[in-house]
């Protein structure tokens, strides 16, 4: 295992800044934590999923992702967080060490689920491959479409660089990175945590009171819903295609009417 080392911090703005990082990898009820921090009373919470985020903080975190230069990415990722008490999912999530820079005194959350099986069949239950060319080319003219497989073509990637993995997710990936989080940050700062383990752990953790009334920790599955958001994506982009082929092939007969009339007239 690595030797924990911490960066020197990011200088940031006094009064703004990221105070939870939940460095857990997407599929690991992170839309349910997200709900129980705002029982809470913390936020604001950045979410790529819930609801479906601007698209150009989709776009712009693709971006941050893929950058190369750690100390443009490390004011891109400044830039994207400063606003938010609470941040989820890429590229947060990924770049965990990076955010630590920036807000040293932060509080991870390590999001996990039961083991690695249960993650990866989760992950794959979304039905489609974001990074597939179909996917691409089918949504193309949707928004948000590109963006997103973008996010996830530069997620793939880091990871692949980072640890020499395949280009799908793999219960692998999901050990590597869980032991990667665990090794960098230090222990007063971290909490692996899933939602079945209630609040008393969690508001243990972030200084907090227990909800009263014994209300239960939220349960969301966005699962479902970002099946919907996929498939009706990939309908309306079919129809469009379709539509373009249509006025396309439409106006070659309308082209191919006007020479045969023109020949014979001359």
């Amino acid at each position: 295992m690595a030797t924990r080392t911490r960066t020197m911090p990011v200088q940031q703005k006094k009064g703004k800044g990221v105070k939870i990082i939940v460095a857990g990898l997407p599929r690991t009820s992170t839309t349910s934590l997200k709900k129980g921090l705002e029982i809470l009373g913390i936020g604001p919470c950045f979410h790529l999923g819930d609801p479906p985020a601007p698209i150009k903080r989709v776009k712009e975190s693709a971006r941050v992702l893929a950058m190369q230069d750690r100390h443009e990415r490390l004011k891109g990722l400044r830039a994207l967080y400063d606003d938010f008490e609470a941040v989820f999912e890429p590229p947060a999530s990924t770049l965990v060490d990076d955010m630590l820079a920036i807000y040293p005194d932060a509080k991870v959350i390590l999001s996990v689920r039961k083991d690695p099986s249960v993650w990866l069949a989760s992950f794959d239950g979304l039905g489609m491959d974001l990074t597939s060319p179909i996917y691409r080319v089918l949504g193309y003219w949707i928004p948000g479409v590109i963006h997103s497989s973008d996010l996830m073509t530069a997620w793939g990637a880091f990871y692949k660089r980072k640890f020499g993995l395949g280009d799908a997710p793999s219960a692998e990936l999901y050990l590597k990175h869980n032991e990667w989080v665990k090794d960098i940050v230090p222990k007063d700062q971290l909490l692996e945590y899933q939602p079945s383990m209630g609040w008393e752990p969690l508001c243990e953790f972030l200084g907090r009171e227990v909800p009263g009334n014994k209300q239960p920790f939220p349960w969301v599955n966005e699962a479902s819903f970002l099946r919907r958001v996929i498939r009706t994506a990939m309908v309306l982009g079919s129809i469009v295609w379709l539509f373009i082929f249509g006025a396309v092939w439409l106006g070659a007969l309308r082209a191919k009417e006007l020479i045969s009339v023109s020949w014979e007239s001359y």
